[in-house]
């Protein structure tokens, strides 16, 4: 029972209880209560009320235990008609569309939705499972189980196989299982299983006017000497109008039990839409120390939108503007950097995949990262939590930048160091420069400016510059622009030196690429040497500019000029 690949501990969980459910127990007295199922139905009363809900379930092993679930209109249910959906015939691989001909017609024709089911309830109802069987495959997967599309797009979910699951992005950027699925093909179990987590499937309940109507069938049978059963009457069972069903049991030898469950929406639907269209509802906001640049005064100032005002509708009051700034120590974008997958960290935003955006950021002259209330409050509360953790007074006001894009409204282009050899690979990539490529467009966004004190920050900074500029030169087409200069080279010269000779040979420079050079020595250090031999080039960095962020920035200012020199050569 080990080993599972599911990501969705609850999915497996329910996995272990259907299995144990579905073996009959080897002690005589177990196995008389066994057999009338009260075990089960106290599962599906549990799980009726659970966060990852059993849509279906498919297992044998002496006995059946069979779910099958789909969505029916909540007018279908007013009166629920339980003699009718006691009828119930129907499964998980029945097709969603078959070709029909004849009944009067000479045209074969599309017939469309769940049929043949000898429930008038049922006609018509949304399946969301559909169990697919590749007949005469081999390999795996030939059985599978898949979700209803319409469900699939409105959840924004997707198959992901590692994970055996249709998952999204949540609010922190984290996979999440939307719909688990077990099938026999996984190799560790005889039994089928797709389970779904609640919030979202009871939000499209809710915008469909429909509940859940889940079917089952546990027929509980010894290994072996089972003669059928007999003539004697069923029970037939209401616990509520949402639960019913009929059993039959013969005494310590089998029994069997096939119902319904209606399972509908928790909460009230006004309170579900409420939820899905408001941003900021039940929200939890945090205060920040901030400069309020209405009252020019330092003040803590709630993210809650109650808190603040925007300036156009300030009127009167003395309500801090929400585009006052928090101020933050430069650390506080190290947890982003360090997971380049999950966090794209640009000069002036931070974007967590699936998640959230946190816009406006800069940098003042005191090296504090700096951010609005508006912009905070969008964020998640734990990231809300995090960056006050950073929050400090500030040392400094705003930087140039912000103020000329943010406050004053003016775009004027104020490009950072880095930006500008971003600028320039950008356009070397949209004429389709024949020398150079990049081998990872991703390194884009992943390279920013180091703002913290970290000495590894500062490194893999230069390890993502070297790989987006060096590693993208193209050194046959180089090597073919010196021969057709004729000059000499080694075949064992690398990009740089080759680059160095044709720019030595036009008189472009007599320095050669030194800056080029420094990023590609600090990323051998990094990656090679011990930390003895970085941390001297730190305090190298340290001791000429006074700090890494500002060391990194002026070594940028000179390789964009190095980058310039090498476009001018080769577009020559």
């Amino acid at each position: 029972m080990s080993g599972y690949s599911h990501k969705n501990s609850e999915h497996v969980k329910l996995m272990r209880t259907i299995e144990k459910l579905a073996v009959a127990p080897q002690e005589l007295e177990r196995f008389a209560e066994w057999i009338k199922a009260g075990e089960h139905l106290n599962f599906l009363r549990t799980n009726a009320l659970a966060d990852e809900l059993v849509l279906h379930a498919s297992a044998t092993g002496g006995s059946t235990l069979f779910i099958h679930t789909v969505a029916v209109p909540n007018r279908r249910l007013r009166p629920v008609d339980q003699q009718d959906l006691m009828r119930w015939n129907c499964n998980a691989f029945t097709p969603i569309a078959s070709y029909v001909s004849g009944g009067g017609r000479a045209t074969v024709r599309v017939e469309r939705g769940l049929s043949d089911t000898e429930s008038k309830t049922l006609k018509g109802a949304t399946r969301l499972v559909f169990a697919r069987s590749f007949d005469g495959w081999k390999g795996l997967d030939s059985r599978y189980c898949e979700v209803h599309q319409e469900y699939a797009h409105l959840t924004n979910i997707h198959w992901r196989p590692e994970h055996r699951a249709y998952c999204r992005f949540d609010k922190n950027g984290d996979i999440e299982p939307v719909v688990s699925i077990t099938s026999p093909d996984d190799g560790r179990t005889s039994m089928s299983l797709v389970s779904f987590k609640w919030e979202p499937l009871e939000e499209y309940l809710a915008a469909c006017n429909a509940s859940l109507v889940r079917m089952f069938d546990f027929t509980l049978l010894p290994k072996s000497g089972f003669n059928g059963w007999g003539t004697g009457p069923e029970d037939q069972i209401k616990e509520t109008a949402d639960f019913f069903y009929r059993r039959k049991v013969i005494p310590h030898h089998a029994g069997y039990v096939r119902g319904v469950q209606i399972i509908r929406i928790r909460r009230s639907r006004e309170s579900i839409f409420s939820s899905m269209t408001s941003s900021h509802r039940n929200k939890q906001y945090v205060d920040f120390i901030a400069y309020d640049w209405l009252n020019k005064c330092v003040t803590q100032i709630s993210t809650d939108p109650a808190a603040a005002t925007s300036y156009a509708d300030a009127g009167g009051n003395a309500q801090p503007f929400d585009l006052s700034a928090a101020f933050f120590r430069p650390e506080v974008l190290v947890k982003y950097k360090a997971d380049p997958d999950k966090y794209t960290v640009s000069e002036r935003e931070i974007r967590c995949r699936g998640g959230w955006c946190l816009r406006g950021l800069d940098v003042n002259e005191a090296g504090q990262v700096h951010a609005y209330i508006c912009d905070l409050r969008d964020l998640p509360y734990e990231e809300q939590l995090y960056w006050r953790s950073f929050n400090e007074e500030p040392k400094a006001g705003l930087s140039k930048r912000a103020i000329k894009n943010d406050i004053l409204g003016k775009f004027e282009d104020l490009e950072t160091p880095l930006e500008q050899v971003l600028s320039i690979l950008h356009r070397w990539r949209a004429r389709n420069a024949t020398w150079w490529k990049p081998r990872d467009t991703k390194l884009f966004e992943r390279v920013s400016t180091p703002r913290s004190g970290s000495r590894h920050e500062w490194a893999n900074e230069f390890v993502n510059l070297d790989k987006l500029i060096i590693e993208g030169f193209e050194l046959k087409r180089i090597q073919s622009r010196l021969g057709e200069a004729g000059i000499q080279f080694s075949e064992k010269d690398k990009s740089l030196a080759l680059l160095e000779k044709l720019l030595k040979e036009s008189a472009e420079s007599e320095q050669g690429l030194s800056a080029l050079r420094y990023v590609q020595h600090v990323r051998s250090k990094h990656v090679h040497a011990g930390d003895t031999e970085l941390s001297e080039l730190e305090q190298e960095a340290l001791s000429k500019y006074g700090s890494l962020s500002d060391h990194f920035q002026n070594i940028c200012v000179q390789v964009a000029r190095e980058l310039e020199k090498i476009e001018q050569v080769m577009s020559s």
